[in-house]
Parts: C-alpha cells; sequence; structure tokens
C-alpha cells in the first residue's frame, strides 16, 4: 500500500512523532550516566542492611 502526501505534511508528521516516541528507561539511565560522567559525580550506595518487615511478621503469626 502507498500514499501521496505532500513533502511539507510529511516533515510534520515527523516531527510529530519524533516528538511523541517513548524514551525507554534504559536510555534515560544512559543519559543519566553521561551526565554524571560529565560533571565528575559520583554515587555513594550505602551498605544495604535488613529492616523490619511488619507484612512478613504478621503472616507468621498466622498458622494454616
Amino acid at each position: 500500500m502507498a500514499v501521496v502526501v505532500e513533502a511539507e505534511m510529511f516533515e510534520e508528521f515527523l516531527t510529530w512523532r519524533k516528538q511523541h516516541e517513548k524514551i525507554s528507561l534504559a536510555d534515560v539511565f544512559k543519559e543519566l550516566r553521561q551526565i554524571a560522567a560529565e560533571e565528575d559525580y559520583i554515587l555513594e550506595v550505602p551498605c544495604r542492611q535488613d529492616r523490619p518487615n511488619l507484612f512478613a511478621d504478621a503472616i507468621d503469626d498466622f498458622s494454616l
């Protein structure tokens, strides 16, 4: 199938499509890494630690 449209209308469509493209999460992280590298930023990640889980404790209280 083919459609004939004016070049200007096709350019408008391409501009609209580019503005409405969904950005993937991978693209966002790539941009974030680039910004961090440009600004010489280092993300300090604290040590992980366990914390209370009230939901799990409540389930343990029920005996089946």
